[in-house]
């Protein structure tokens, strides 16, 4: 059983070592307006939960049969303060969750326009057959099934079903490959 543990962590840490990007690791303004999001969430829910687990494992431990100063009330029916506690403190809860992540999802909206002292890269994008077509007008050159986006933070105007889709991936800063 110990070595079947020892496999299983050596396993996992091997499998994860490679993981050198992902949501905590963010490589532009939006993507770190999303992990700060990401981040008060879960500090608003451990707030909860911690406390919750600790008060399960403490009723657990008071009520034990060993304990001889633990009251047991069998003909305890209704309480109207304890079902408003019970019942509003997750209610706050979602609210503020919902909260939170109302107001950062607005702060980083696609509508909005990004701080930033680089020029935008201007990206015009045509839809043919089986083919998407990238059109760079500023700088003369046009591509075909491949969005080549430099380091910078751009802006992609695009009317459309893939408009979100390209703006996500050309804030992140890399090369996007279009789907045909």
């Amino acid at each position: 059983m110990r070595y079947s543990l020892l496999a299983v962590v050596l396993f996992g840490a091997a499998t994860l070592g490679g993981c050198a990007e992902g949501v905590l690791d963010p490589k532009g303004p939006i993507a770190l307006a999303e992990r700060e999001i990401l981040l008060n969430s879960l500090g608003i829910m451990l707030a909860i939960v911690i406390p919750v687990i600790l008060a399960i494992l403490g009723v657990g431990f008071w009520f034990r049969a060993s304990n001889e100063r633990a009251r047991y009330r069998p003909n305890f029916a209704y309480s109207g303060r304890l079902e408003m506690l019970v019942w509003s403190i997750p209610a706050m809860t979602v609210f503020l969750v919902g909260g939170v992540a109302w107001v950062g999802s607005h702060d980083v909206s696609p509508r909005k326009p990004i701080l930033s002292t680089v020029k935008p890269l201007r990206v015009q994008v045509a839809s043919l057959d089986w083919k998407w077509l990238f059109i760079y007008p500023d700088q003369g050159v046009a591509s075909v099934n491949r969005l080549n986006i430099p380091r910078i933070f751009c802006s992609v105007q695009r009317r459309g079903l893939f408009r979100h889709a390209f703006r996500r991936r050309c804030r992140a800063g890399r090369k996007v490959r279009a789907v045909a």
